[in-house]
């Protein structure tokens, strides 16, 4: 865990980024899994299948054994275990810092979009660096943040991802998703995951499609949907006030009039970022400020398993 007192950050950051590994560490128990295989063909002790010998082969993957069975020269093919490289890639926007109506429940600020979206990446970092992989990334609100952090796997470098991740978001950002996600497409190199934790709330068209150009350039591409549970399910009663974190007009209405149309404009809210990630070829995962961390972790992990 990081210590604030040895770390050169700015104090708050480097207590954030504290409790940010102590969550994310506690999220991966039980969790990790086996190395990833990538599906470049190449020497490794990983047997895939045999093939009919071709000229040109190198007669060194000749297999005699099945030679001798068979009467026919077929060479071996075999998987290469690859380290993986990962971007994960944090909504920094103004709306993320949004905890909830409850003003004592905003005082825990783990209930904070962005740092629930921070524990997940983090939490998904940490699996991937246990296992040997590499995780790298940061921050971006209308464009990728400058301290983008390159993918690493030692631990140290973990220390620097937690502190990238446990900035919070600034005052009065905007989002500009397709930007960022765009600069993301050029950044994120050869083949690897790209993660995005986000609340999503950019409903222009064009907001998907760089996800389906990572996809295309071979990239895992996993969108967590962080949103909190009041903005789910709008608790509150009466007459409200609404303002806006990233330079809305305030908006004033009476909840019990609105509640049947805002609760129908959530769920076509979630179930459009849903399709629109499928249509893009990424994987979509819900991921509730109240929804334990593991949970979604596991989830993900059971998806990656049985693709």
């Amino acid at each position: 865990m990081i210590e604030a007192t040895r770390s050169p950050l700015d104090p708050e950051v480097a207590r954030r980024a504290a409790a940010l590994s102590y969550r994310a560490r506690s999220a991966v128990e039980g969790l990790l899994s086996g190395m990833h295989r990538s599906p470049h063909r190449g020497p490794s002790v990983v047997f895939v299948e045999h093939r009919d010998y071709r000229p040109g082969d190198e007669p060194r993957l000749l297999d005699w054994r099945a030679f001798a069975r068979t009467d026919r020269h077929v060479v071996k093919r075999f998987e290469q275990e690859t380290q993986l490289r990962a971007w994960l890639l944090l909504d920094r926007s103004a709306s993320m810092a949004w905890g909830g109506f409850d003003a004592d429940a905003r005082a825990d600020e783990s209930t904070r979009k962005d740092a629930h979206g921070a524990t997940l990446l983090a939490a998904f970092a940490y699996l991937l660096l246990r296992q040997g992989d590499a995780a790298g990334g940061g921050g971006f609100d209308v464009a990728l943040h400058d301290d983008l952090l390159p993918p690493g796997s030692r631990p140290a470098h973990f220390e620097q991802l937690l502190a990238r991740l446990a900035r919070p978001a600034a005052e009065d950002a905007r989002t500009d998703l397709a930007q960022s996600l765009r600069a993301g497409v050029e950044r994120a190199g050869r083949r690897g995951v790209v993660a995005i934790a986000s609340d999503l709330l950019d409903r222009r068209a064009e907001v998907f499609a760089p996800l389906a150009q990572l996809v295309a350039r071979g990239h895992e591409v996993i969108v967590f949907h962080v949103l909190h549970r009041d903005e789910l399910e709008l608790p509150l009663r009466g007459a409200a006030r609404f303002v806006g974190l990233e330079g809305e007009a305030p908006l004033e209405a009476d909840l019990d009039v609105v509640r049947e149309d805002y609760l129908r404009e959530v769920r076509a809210f979630v179930d459009e970022a849903r399709q629109s990630c499928a249509a893009a070829g990424a994987r979509y995962l819900l991921a509730p400020t109240d929804v334990p961390v593991e949970r979604t972790l596991a989830e993900l992990v059971g998806r990656r398993r049985r693709r």
